[in-house]
């Protein structure tokens, strides 16, 4: 398949497709012209079998995770601290991060939901009307929180460790120090 098709296959856009292969992240393709070949406008060229291949590799279970593999949502204590926009329904209730709803939806809500911009960590702390959307992002926030405490750990005991086998901390016990 050209380019053009591919993207139509996928459901992209041929500037999509494009920007995906000059970072290395899209679907293998097949270079028009041998070794050696020179010009810069080469063809390139999909195979159904590779697309669809790449279309399993990517496969998600939430809008989180999809968010988190592009790089678009938060995976450190930096991120969860940072202000994100939610839109926000009658009732003050969350309904889900703007970042995360497909632009169609987008359009649609304009004008229907206010927006708010809050930090993830204190959207987690309000009330939502979406159960599994808020389940998904108070599960993130406990996997990124699980992790640091387990690194604060390690470096607390990695310190004592060292304070323990330390020249100066065994001469201070002796002296009574």
């Amino acid at each position: 398949m050209t380019t053009s098709e591919a993207a139509i296959f996928l459901r992209s856009s041929v500037s999509a497709l494009e920007a995906m292969r000059a970072k290395g992240t899209g679907p293998v393709y097949i270079q028009g012209g041998g070794r050696g070949s020179s010009g810069s406008n080469q063809k390139c060229l999909y195979e159904k079998a590779d697309l669809l291949a790449w279309q399993r590799a990517n496969k998600v279970s939430s809008t989180v995770e999809a968010a988190v593999r592009k790089g678009q949502l938060f995976t450190t204590l930096a991120d969860i601290a940072a202000v994100e926009a939610f839109w926000i329904d009658a009732h003050g209730q969350i309904v889900g991060m703007v970042e995360l709803a497909p632009a169609r939806l987008v359009i649609e809500r304009l004008g229907l939901y206010d927006i708010e911009w809050l930090a993830v960590a204190d959207a987690a702390a309000k009330a939502w009307s979406d159960l599994e959307s808020h389940r998904e992002l108070v599960g993130s926030l406990t996997d990124i929180l699980a992790r640091e405490l387990t690194r604060g750990r390690s470096g607390l005991e990695a310190s004592e460790l060292a304070a323990e086998s330390s020249p100066i901390a065994h001469s201070n016990h002796r002296n009574g120090i």
